[in-house]
């Protein structure tokens, strides 16, 4: 009995050192997460004085990157953004790169944070990259300054949390629910009533359960953005900071920017809870021509945005002397055996010349230069001189100056030339019914055109092949390729097969119209390209079924004044109507040769005709975005005008990063409808001249 008393004695003694070990071992794991007390406010006084104030705030806590003081167009960056935190609204604002508007955006978003303005800021970039760029040049921005964190002690926890993410901390042994970036790379602000200044006296931390949160325009998960705090309450995002939404290929891209603004106004502007009025700042640069930040900054595409670009160079020198004094300095700039050589001898004759040269001008602040330059209007007139497309665009937020002639296509207007005839029909008034395929090594491009006598035509179908099965796609994302169509066979056995099975959708079948009445494709060109892809069209052309309504075809861009497509080869027995196309029956297999650069110009006049007149070109159906794509392939190019030896002329040059297939492929069909007879009201078509033989007088 005795021993069993001892041995539950024993046990007794185990369970209480276990037990203790535990409590032991608790207390020094909250000892070691234990961050309090939080450091005192350093100057409640002067952390006061900056709350209604943005510019004070940002002179105060971030001199480092306002360093040299604000320009005027930043001053009213700075008013703008305090206005809109304060009281909602909608303001775009674009300035030249390295002008402080992302930084300036980074602390409007700290001010909103400290002060309770905003309590659930979105910072949104162009990518995920990008976004998450932004929330770590947000932090490090805040770690950076020492006012800031003596002033705003409440940041404590968020900055221990990023430096050891892992750590569990705790303030007064209470568990902190803090992180500097969650899963989502949210920044959460810990539940903090109040901080402290050296007296004892509580100052009310309104960063309290706040959150920053970063997201991009190609996020899936924005709609419905929101948190429950401590008290139940649901918070949701009331403010949006836009920085550089759109990338260098979105810019260049009409369906990416439609997106990208559609994006912009109904996912993320409808992140706003009931009844509750959001923030929205977007900073932004001008890349191109009707990019997003051109659109934004146009009331009339946006009535319900604040919109302004600001230039650098508000007047340019403008009288007589000081554009010869300019153009004298631009030809010296490049004078010299080197770079250095030749701004030196440039700057030398500014100097001297400089009360002619600045005559008139006029520029945002003369502060925005390079050290090695006399004056800011001299470094403002040596980017015009030197990059003119840069400075216009990225310097004067103007956009770019489109190059070429009259007749260059803008996508948004494109989209709107709509016959109201479905998709896939072919009009009731055609005469004519035309297709085009162009190759590339992985897909197949076509389209299908009906054509009147007078070269009105609509766009019936078009597409690849295989179908991608989406709206947008480009050569570089494509999901589905002709190899893949023909597992286990040699490249060139799906190149062929390709070719065989989009000619059976083409003219294996008849194509339904407005009145009834079945139609099938009258003639149908293929790009005839040189390389690889030659041979296999030419061997499948021979040996389909079709080949009697099949033509290779090929470009070409002739000088200006040089001798026309039409006279090449022979006069007498190869075709032509003096339409700058021949058809090549002297050689094997029949072909077609024609001018692109004629035809293209042509193509560009017929989608320029205003809708329902004679020889305009439509597009089917009624959906704007079932065009977009087709939209940017049709404006893939520019035309420039080119004089050789004396002859003007128009020549096309492809945008670089452009998909430009359908283009060619509406170019093809309007060869295709000039070999049918079709040109424009008036336009009589010159007769192949017909050979006469006449016997000796003796017979």
């Amino acid at each position: 009995m005795a021993g069993e008393a001892a041995n539950l004695l024993s046990e007794v003694d185990d369970d209480d050192r276990l037990t203790t070990k535990i409590q032991l071992d608790r207390q020094r794991t909250e000892q070691s997460q234990e961050i309090g007390p939080l450091p005192f406010v350093a100057d409640p006084v002067r952390r006061e004085s900056c709350r209604h104030n943005l510019r004070l705030y940002a002179l105060t806590y971030f001199h480092a990157a306002c360093w040299r003081g604000f320009a005027p167009y930043q001053e009213e960056m700075v008013t703008t953004f305090q206005e809109v935190i304060l009281h909602g609204g909608k303001k775009a604002r674009a300035v030249r790169r390295g002008g402080l508007k992302s930084t300036l955006a980074r602390i409007a978003t700290a001010w909103a944070v400290d002060y309770g303005h905003r309590r659930f800021p979105v910072l949104v970039g162009a990518t995920d990259d990008k976004a998450n760029e932004h929330r770590d040049n947000f932090l490090d921005m805040l770690k950076a300054s020492e006012l800031h964190r003596a002033d705003f002690p409440e940041w404590t926890p968020v900055m221990l949390k990023r430096a050891n993410p892992k750590k569990m901390l705790r303030l007064g042994r209470e568990l902190l629910t803090v992180t500097a970036k969650d899963e989502r790379g949210t920044i959460v602000f810990p539940k903090l009533d109040y901080v402290y200044d050296r007296f004892g006296n509580a100052i009310k931390c309104e960063a309290s359960e706040c959150r920053v949160s970063p997201y991009s325009m190609q996020s899936t998960d924005v709609s419905g953005l929101s948190f429950v705090n401590a008290s139940g309450e649901v918070v949701r995002p009331d403010a949006l900071i836009f920085d550089d939404v759109q990338t260098p290929q979105s810019a260049q891209s009409f369906m990416m920017t439609s997106k990208r603004e559609n994006s912009i106004c109904t996912t993320f502007m409808g992140l706003a809870g009931l009844g509750e009025t959001i923030a929205a700042i977007m900073v932004c640069t001008v890349r191109e021509e009707d990019d997003l930040t051109m659109r934004f900054c146009d009331r009339k595409k946006h009535p319900d945005w604040d919109g302004q670009t600001f230039p650098i160079l508000l007047v340019e020198p403008s009288s007589k002397e000081a554009k010869e004094r300019w153009a004298e300095y631009g030809l010296k700039l490049r004078d010299g055996d080197t770079p250095e050589a030749g701004f030196a001898s440039a700057t030398a004759f500014y100097v001297e010349h400089r009360a002619e040269m600045d005559a008139g001008g006029i520029v945002a602040w003369e502060d925005d230069k390079e050290d090695n330059y006399v004056s800011a209007l001299q470094w403002c007139m040596t980017i015009a001189i030197l990059q003119p497309d840069y400075f216009r665009c990225e310097l004067q937020q103007k956009g770019a100056r489109p190059k070429g002639s009259a007749i260059q296509l803008e996508a948004s207007q494109l989209v709107k030339r709509f016959s109201n005839v479905p998709r896939g029909i072919v009009p009731a008034w055609a005469s004519y019914l035309t297709a085009f395929v162009d190759s590339s090594d992985h897909v197949l491009w076509f389209a299908v055109v009906a054509w009147k006598q007078d070269l009105t035509s609509q766009i019936v179908e078009w597409g690849t092949w295989p179908d991608q099965g989406r709206q947008q796609f480009y050569k570089s994302d494509l999901q589905r390729m002709l190899e893949h169509e023909l597992p286990g066979a040699s490249w060139e056995e799906a190149f062929v097969n390709a070719h065989n099975r989009l000619d059976e959708f083409l003219l294996g079948q008849d194509w339904p119209t407005e009145d009834g009445k079945p139609r099938q494709i009258d003639l149908l060109l293929k790009d005839w390209s040189d390389g690889g892809q030659k041979p296999r069209i030419e061997s499948q052309i021979m040996a389909s079924k079709f080949r009697s309504r099949i033509r290779p075809s090929k470009g070409f861009a002739p000088k200006p004044g040089k001798k026309p497509i039409h006279l090449y080869g022979d006069v007498h027995r190869d075709r032509h109507t003096s339409s700058f196309w021949v058809e090549r029956r002297t050689e094997q297999p029949v072909h077609v040769q024609f001018d692109a650069n004629i035809f293209k110009a042509n193509v560009a006049r017929r989608l320029q005709t205003i809708v329902g007149a004679q020889s305009s070109m439509m597009f089917p159906g009624d959906n704007e975005s079932e065009l977009m794509l087709l939209a940017e392939h049709l404006t893939a190019e520019r035309a420039l005008p080119i004089v050789y030896d004396g002859s003007p002329g128009i020549v096309y040059e492809a945008i670089p990063g452009r998909d430009n297939d359908w283009l060619d492929c509406l170019v093809g069909n309007a060869v295709a409808a000039s070999m049918l007879g079709c040109s424009l009201t008036g336009e009589a078509q010159q007769k192949r001249a017909v050979r006469t033989f006449k016997l000796p007088a003796r017979v």
